[in-house]
């Protein structure tokens, strides 16, 4: 017994990475790229990364079956060259390996002539879909053009637009998240840095699906996306027959994985819930739709009062110091006059169950308290002076690595705007706006 001990030991002290299920990778080279295929068996979601000479990136995969299948599309590696590829399960444990090698492309040059002098006046600016760049390098034939994001890495080549030693271009960068942080170089030929700035990947308001009639139809349902990038500390009255005032302390949670902040999530995931709510018929209001805008938590509530709202959704993400926690929390107000005038504790605890069940579903946790509570408490301005039913939804903690990651994807920001969409139209029956289909 006493020789099974230090075994036993040496089990318990295995990193978990160690013990994390194995998936199965297959990798197909191609002129700048790779195919992919990983069997993955009970992951819905795994991270593909990969590292090369030139590029580097990251990206979330999304499958139902555990199987995954695309291309990575390397357009700066036309050198060809070796990759190594690692794919992740959501806590961050490598659950496969491998390389590849990439042909060089047909047709492919390297680029040649001067390649170094003094750069000047390196200017970005943020677009949807990466950044553009502009600098003089006067007398050169080239220079190297170096970006970094928390998802992407590329260096390659730029040329003069004109005689004059003029660079500008636009870069794409799908991958990188919006709103995150670009870090870019000037370079001469030998990787010496030359010039650096940075910027964000800008915030474009998707076009909103066309409104058709439904199950919702009469609904008015205002969607208030929590924080703003440019949050101010405002000191405002706690609610309306509650005593005293508070100064909201203006925090919001960031991504343990990703570093994305909760103001740009919960704004993504405003615009997908507006979507499938006006795909039933619901009329919707946002309390905002970009980022560069300041609204106090009392102006959020008198929007949605304004826009006759039958129901108000107040999206945020949640934080722990206990990076193991997850699940939804929804918060409800209690004592406030305009809560009470709305329901008694009992109906707005009932109200919050039902959007909550419901998003438990569409994102498949169990009904069970471990993963998502219904409080009512007078902790939130915002919810004490809404005039209509509303619900602080905290859709998952950014600060475990599993739902940070998923979080920051459509497929998962849609499969909880669904569960938020049954939510409400199980309460407007409930509530009698709308009648059983």
């Amino acid at each position: 017994m006493r020789r099974m001990i230090p075994l036993l030991l040496l089990l318990l002290c295995l990193p978990l990475a160690a013990m994390a299920a194995d998936a199965e990778l297959t990798l197909t080279p191609e002129e700048m790229g790779f195919t992919y295929t990983i069997e993955a068996e009970g992951n819905e979601f795994v991270v593909l990364t990969w590292e090369g000479k030139n590029e580097s990136g990251r990206m979330t995969l999304y499958s139902e079956d555990g199987r995954f299948e695309g291309r990575v599309n390397l357009p700066y590696s036309g050198m060809g060259g070796k990759f190594t590829v690692t794919v992740l399960n959501l806590k961050q444990y490598r659950i496969a390996k491998e390389s590849v090698t990439l042909p060089e492309a047909s047709g492919y040059l390297a680029p040649e002539g001067k390649a170094n002098a003094t750069v000047k006046d390196l200017t970005l600016e943020e677009t949807p879909e990466g950044f553009r760049y502009s600098f003089t390098a006067p007398g050169t034939d080239y220079m190297m053009l170096y970006y970094r994001s928390k998802q992407e890495t590329a260096v390659f080549p730029v040329y003069p637009v004109d005689d004059t030693g003029r660079y500008e271009g636009e870069v794409q960068a799908p991958l990188t998240y919006c709103r995150t942080l670009f870090t870019v170089q000037v370079r001469n030929a030998k990787g010496q840095q030359k010039d650096e700035a940075t910027c964000r990947k800008a915030w474009a308001i998707p076009e909103a699906a066309p409104s058709q009639p439904g199950r919702l139809s009469g609904v008015v349902v205002c969607i208030d996306p929590g924080h703003q990038e440019n949050g101010q500390y405002v000191r405002e009255e706690i609610g309306p027959g509650l005593p005293g005032t508070t100064v909201g302390k203006g925090g919001m949670a960031q991504g343990t994985v990703t570093l994305r902040k909760e103001d740009i999530v919960v704004l993504e995931t405003a615009m997908i819930l507006r979507d499938v709510l006006v795909a039933q018929g619901a009329t919707v209001i946002l309390t905002r739709d970009v980022q560069d805008v300041f609204h106090t938590n009392i102006e959020r509530c008198e929007i949605a009062a304004e826009g006759g709202a039958h129901i108000m959704l107040r999206l945020h993400c949640n934080n722990s110091s206990n990076e193991n926690k997850t699940g939804i929390q929804i918060y409800s107000p209690l004592n406030s006059d305009y809560a009470r005038a709305v329901a008694d504790p009992e109906e707005y605890r009932l109200m919050g169950e039902l959007l909550m069940n419901a998003m438990k579903d569409a994102v498949g946790y169990e009904r069970k308290d471990a993963t998502g509570t219904v409080r009512l408490n007078d902790n939130y301005v915002g919810n004490n002076w809404a005039q209509m039913p509303c619900f602080l939804v905290e859709m998952g903690y950014m600060s475990n690595p599993g739902e940070d990651v998923k979080l920051a994807t459509p497929e998962y920001q849609l499969m909880l705007s669904e569960g938020m969409a049954e939510g409400v139209y199980q309460i407007a029956l409930r509530r009698g706006w709308v009648t059983a289909e």
